[in-house]
């Protein structure tokens, strides 16, 4: 048995990109972003780094949240800042404010700061800001499927994102930016590529050529996020290839799901024969009782007939 405490909340995303970090320090002694607006009651936050005016070898990053009327609305907010160097997160720190006016997030002097500094000379952070919109829930006898899975991380807000990014090329010759980490946390296929001395580990692109662009962007989508947007059956059975390529069994599984909807007359032969590519048994079986089930009813009927053409047309390929 188990129970479960929720809070219904809106989550904001913000990255910072500071490029010539030391160059911009050194001139200015400190840069800030614009107000970014959270879309509640004119509340706005922005992050701002600075020397330390007490040590100007020092540097500090802090967070400022404006509009917040009384204590009781800062306690409505958390946030998780990240550090990312060359694709990887290097520091990370999950709080919530007890100063609107400037939260002091990190200190660091020279030397740690260049734990931080990308091999490009830039400054990368991310900001997730989430604030509650709701009160309190308790979920007695909750049971989650997800209870011995590893919890997915979420990088929706670089997906497609050119900032230090590889190159996928697909078959239309088509290049799509992805992230060396973000890829090798889900695929022990990309892992591999990029930990051992391939040819994609020397190069700034992966030879994706065997899958097309509309299938690679639907394997990154879920990659990024832990979604699937298409429901079409045709795409699927591509993205089904690419996850099998790639060994992203969580992909898998959802392309099994999206085909097992959209069997019908027309794909039930190619959904048993992309079944046993792939061995997707949930698949098959549903595929296999959906020709049952059509011939049995009426063995003459157009739906049996539609069937019959199909296995033709699928088998003359």
């Amino acid at each position: 048995m188990e129970n479960l405490a929720k809070i219904d909340c809106e989550c904001i995303n913000y990255t910072w990109v500071i490029e010539n970090y030391y160059l911009i320090m050194g001139k200015e002694g400190y840069v800030t972003t614009h107000n970014v607006n959270v879309g509640i009651d004119g509340i706005k936050f922005y992050l701002k780094f600075n020397n330390n005016p007490n040590n100007n070898r020092d540097f500090i990053l802090y967070l400022y949240i404006n509009g917040l009327k009384n204590d009781a609305d800062k306690k409505k907010f958390s946030y998780k800042i990240s550090v990312i160097k060359d694709d990887q997160i290097v520091y990370t720190r999950i709080d919530f404010p007890d100063k609107a006016a400037g939260e002091e997030i990190f200190e660091m002097d020279r030397k740690g700061m260049n734990m931080f500094i990308s091999s490009t000379g830039s400054l990368t952070i991310h900001c997730e800001l989430t604030y509650a919109t709701g009160n309190l829930k308790q979920i007695f006898n909750y049971k989650s499927v997800l209870t011995n899975e590893v919890p997915k991380l979420k990088f929706d807000w670089i997906l497609l994102d050119e900032n230090l990014a590889i190159k996928l090329q697909t078959a239309e010759i088509i290049e799509i930016p992805a992230h060396r980490v973000v890829l090798a946390a889900a695929s022990p296929v990309f892992k591999a590529m990029f930990s051992h001395d391939m040819l994609e580990n020397k190069r700034q692109s992966v030879d994706m050529t065997d899958i097309n662009y509309e299938a690679a962007v639907e394997m990154l989508r879920y990659i990024y996020t832990g979604s699937v947007k298409t429901q079409e059956f045709s795409l699927t059975t591509k993205v089904l290839a690419a996850a099998d390529k790639y060994e992203i069994e969580g992909l898998k599984e959802e392309c099994e799901k999206i085909l097992m909807s959209a069997v019908s007359t027309e794909n039930v032969i190619e959904a048993i024969m992309m079944s046993n590519k792939y061995n997707t048994n949930k698949l098959k079986i549903k595929a296999v009782d959906f020709v049952k089930r059509n011939i049995n009813e009426s063995p003459n009927s157009d739906k049996a007939g539609d069937m019959i053409v199909s296995m033709t047309q699928f088998l003359q390929k």
